[in-house]
């Protein structure tokens, strides 16, 4: 603005109108970031939760440290979000819920069906089922990102 204590012309007010929304953007778009690292890390917990689940049927050592350990990390992650809620995005709550949601039915359908129906642990099914977990947690992190 050349004058003080006057208006900006049309042309000054288009700039700082420009200027604003550039940061305005800039700001939401690193928003996402914390909440996608948050799915990140359930993706990485939850697929070696089921490598570990593969590894403690075949040793029979281990099995309630391992659930409770991870658990309580993956307990501590999903919970971070509560750290995040004034730098986060407008819908966080409801698109981070319906993740967290998500993510946590599958990861213990994958548990139950696991113990239900290989006992004795199964590469296969515990490969496929970590890449299933790893697959909705990154999916989540991209959802949060994309909003």
């Amino acid at each position: 603005m050349t004058r003080q204590n006057s208006s900006p012309s049309a042309a000054e007010a288009r700039e700082l109108l420009a200027r604003a929304e550039g940061i305005g953007s800039t700001a939401t778009s690193a928003a996402g970031w914390p909440t996608a690292m948050v799915f990140n890390s359930l993706a990485i917990i939850g697929s070696m939760m089921m490598i570990g689940f593969h590894i403690v049927a075949h040793t029979d050592y281990g099995a309630p440290l391992l659930a409770m350990s991870v658990g309580v990390w993956a307990m501590i992650t999903a919970f971070t979000w509560t750290f995040m809620l004034r730098t986060t995005k407008a819908g966080f709550s409801k698109r981070f819920a319906t993740s967290l949601i998500a993510y946590f039915a599958l990861y213990v359908a994958a548990i139950a069906t696991g113990a239900l129906a290989f006992p004795n642990g199964s590469l296969a099914y515990y490969i496929s089922a970590a890449v299933i977990l790893a697959a909705t947690g990154v999916a989540a992190a991209f959802r949060e990102l994309r909003a």
